[in-house]
């Protein structure tokens, strides 16, 4: 409804992120956006939409596109409260003391709490998300950054995160490299959304800075899945583990309703740490040109075959799994 829309708005208005503030990131907790602080503020292209080579270049240089009302802001707010009503239908997940409408899970419910949203479901496809994430805008976009028409994969990765979760610092090559490397993600939030609740991080220079040649011919072209590894599928929570080795800043900002962060397959990035008690929610998907080839498990029928999970909602005690993250980091010198 316009009211809880409003709400919405109203509630995020007083909790921006200003210099100085203490934001948590992976493992870390630092200033945002000070002088020498190591997580600085996010620039977006704005200025250069209508230009397609200017926005490749761009994409080229800092590995990422922010992206200021890519989205219609009333079409992602009723987005969010589809998913929502998702999670109020299913009980157990929000405090029924606060109108379901402001996402405020109940103290208790965790990652293993929340309801597993990503693939190609009811709610992923439902009109409101799917008039978002597959919209006239976003393929007008992508159509123009390819110079063809662009296509996206039918799994989407659409989560709601709780309190005191994050994502850990990874590249999604390692999730997706079986098709074509001209393959883009792009994070929507669905709402309001400051540094406090779970805002994308991008470590910028990442994806083509020469220190990084290493990690991006051994982690970097890892098939998570091939390689049986345990666990996330990322590198490391802890940030500095890489820009302070090898290079690169951290940046990150608060996102309103509309707002998307595009980027490469090889463009390090993780999140903020959700310190509330609000679902940040939230959802990936990925572009490609359309004749190039997709990853086959991610269109199609491919999406309906149980796989390992990975990420936030990683599968644990997987008994098939033999590898785990430190020992291919010591395999690859990292440690």
């Amino acid at each position: 409804t316009f009211e809880s829309m409003m709400a919405h708005v109203n509630e995020n208005k007083r909790r921006q992120t200003s210099v100085g503030d203490m934001v948590g990131l992976g493992d870390r907790t630092v200033p945002f956006a000070t002088k020498d602080s190591p997580l600085q503020q996010l620039e977006d292209s704005n200025h250069l939409l209508g230009d397609p080579e200017a926005l490749k270049k761009e994409l080229e240089r800092k590995g990422y596109l922010f992206i200021r009302n890519l989205h219609d802001r009333e079409e992602v707010l009723a987005a969010r409260l589809r998913v929502l009503k998702h999670l109020h239908d299913l009980g157990g997940k929000l405090d029924e003391s606060k109108p379901w409408e402001d996402g405020v899970l109940l103290s208790r419910c965790g990652a293993s709490c929340v309801p597993f949203m990503e693939g190609q479901n009811d709610i992923t496809h439902s009109d409101e998300v799917k008039k978002v994430l597959e919209g006239v805008r976003p393929k007008q976009f992508f159509s123009s950054i390819f110079g063809e028409e662009c296509r996206t994969f039918d799994f989407k990765w659409l989560r709601a995160v709780p309190n005191k979760a994050f994502t850990g610092a990874h590249v999604d090559n390692v999730y997706m490299s079986r098709g074509t490397d001209r393959l883009l993600t792009m994070w929507t939030p669905m709402g309001d959304i400051h540094t406090g609740m779970g805002t994308l991080a991008m470590l910028e220079g990442s994806h083509s800075l020469p220190s990084y040649n290493h990690f991006q011919e051994t982690y970097g072209n890892l098939d998570v899945e091939k390689a049986n590894l345990e666990g996330t599928g990322w590198f490391t929570t802890d940030p500095f583990e890489l820009s302070e080795k090898l290079g690169g800043v951290w940046k990150t900002s608060d996102f309103k309703a509309g707002d998307v962060m595009i980027f490469t397959m090889r463009t390090v990035h993780m999140s903020t740490v959700n310190t509330t008690g609000l679902a940040r929610v939230s959802c990936d998907t990925r572009w490609l040109p359309g004749t190039e080839k997709a990853d086959p498990r991610y269109v199609g029928d491919g999406v309906k075959e149980e796989r390992k999970k990975f990420g936030l909602r990683a599968d644990d005690n997987s008994e098939d799994a033999k590898v785990t993250i430190e020992q291919k980091k010591r395999e690859w010198g990292f440690l």
